[in-house]
Order: C-alpha cells, then sequence, then structure tokens
C-alpha cells in the first residue's frame, strides 16, 4: 500500500498449525503479528528511535484489532501469521498498516466481518488536519487513529494519544470517520478491479 509518501508492504500466511503448542486455541485462531520498520524507513535518527517505540504498539493494536475482525472460530487451534513491513514511514503509520492487512487478509480469501479501513488525523495549533505527515507530526499534538466498518456502521478500533481539548474532540472524530468512508470507496474499488483481473486471467470471465 503506498499512501503518500508511506509506503507499506502487509502479508498473511494461514492458517496452519501452531508453530508452538502452547499457542493453541481450543476454539480459535491464535492471530500472531508482526511489525518491521526498515532502517531506510525514517532518515532522521530521532525519528527512527522513535519509530521503533511504535512497533510494538502498532503491533499489537493490528493483532487485537483483526480478533474482532476475522471469524477466528472457523479455525480452532491453528495459526494465522501477519507481517507488515514499514518501508517508508512519512508520519503516523497506523492507519496504513490496518488498511494494507485489510487487503491482505481480502487477497488470502480468509472470512472477515466487514471490510475494516483506518484513518488518521491529528490536532495542530486548533486546526484538525487528515493524515499526518512526517512534519506535522514533529509538533507532537494530538494524533487519533480510528478503525472503522463501513457496512455495519462501527467503530472497532480508537487510538488517541496525547489527550486531545473536549471540544476537538467530536470534528476530529467526524473527520476521520469522513476520511474512513473515502478510503472505503476507494479500497472497494481497488479490491473489485484486483478480482476481475483475476478471474479474466482464469477465463471465468471477459473485459
Amino acid at each position: 500500500v503506498e499512501h503518500g509518501n508511506t509506503k507499506i508492504v502487509a502479508s498473511v500466511y494461514g492458517p496452519h498449525a501452531c508453530t508452538m503448542k502452547s499457542k493453541e486455541i481450543h476454539d480459535r485462531a491464535f492471530i500472531n503479528c508482526e511489525v518491521v520498520m526498515a532502517p531506510f524507513a525514517s532518515g532522521d535518527r530521532k525519528k527512527r528511535m522513535r519509530g521503533d517505540r511504535q512497533v510494538g504498539e502498532v503491533a499489537s493494536m493490528i493483532r487485537q484489532t483483526f480478533e474482532s475482525l476475522l471469524f477466528t472460530n472457523l479455525f480452532p487451534r491453528s495459526q494465522i501469521d501477519i507481517t507488515v513491513e514499514v518501508l517508508q514511514a512519512d508520519g503516523p503509520f497506523r492507519a496504513q498498516a490496518i488498511n494494507a492487512v485489510t487487503l491482505a487478509l481480502i487477497d488470502a480469501g480468509l472470512p472477515v466481518r466487514d471490510f475494516l479501513v483506518a484513518c488518521g488525523v491529528g490536532y495542530i495549533d486548533g486546526h484538525t488536519l487528515m493524515d499526518l505527515n512526517m512534519l506535522e507530526d514533529s509538533a507532537r499534538g494530538p494524533d487519533m487513529c480510528l478503525a472503522y466498518m463501513p457496512n455495519t456502521d462501527k467503530v472497532i478500533t480508537a487510538y488517541l494519544e496525547p489527550k486531545l481539548p473536549l471540544e476537538a474532540f467530536g470534528p476530529a472524530t467526524e473527520l476521520a470517520l469522513e476520511g474512513c468512508r473515502q478510503l472505503y470507496r476507494q479500497l472497494q474499488a481497488a479490491v473489485l478491479e484486483h478480482c476481475t483481473d483475476l478471474a479474466a486471467a482464469r477465463g471465468q470471465i471477459s473485459i
């Protein structure tokens, strides 16, 4: 996925047998998530160190988010591996990582409850901004990320750090949700185009 100057590759493997017996869950699949940030993903050393701290948080966020989205009960005592590689990070990358994983799961054919999309917004000097870049993120203002299911109209994951002024919370949430709806239309069109190309390549349809 390329979103502005942020570039992320997401891969999904499984379901397969658990790599460790202790990870087996008798009534659902275990989701293992790894986020890897390339050394060249961020040019500034301080930003790289900050990005390294984010990696564990993002991996945990992705695992919890997709535990809610996937029908893990269909694959008991198995494991699903999600790998996210951040090749270039131009600001916060939580939302882009979630969107990349959504597309990877759909491409892998795993059953999901809805088409999950995520969008991030920031609050700087009294202004609410969507999809912060690295320069805007360096202001260290409040950063919000929402993961939203558009067909069921539900937010299943919300991240906010640090605190956001109360009067800005409503507008920031609405801007994030509007961004999610726009992204949903774009990603849905991309999935439809990809599926059409696959079906045409297999001779199942003619274009």
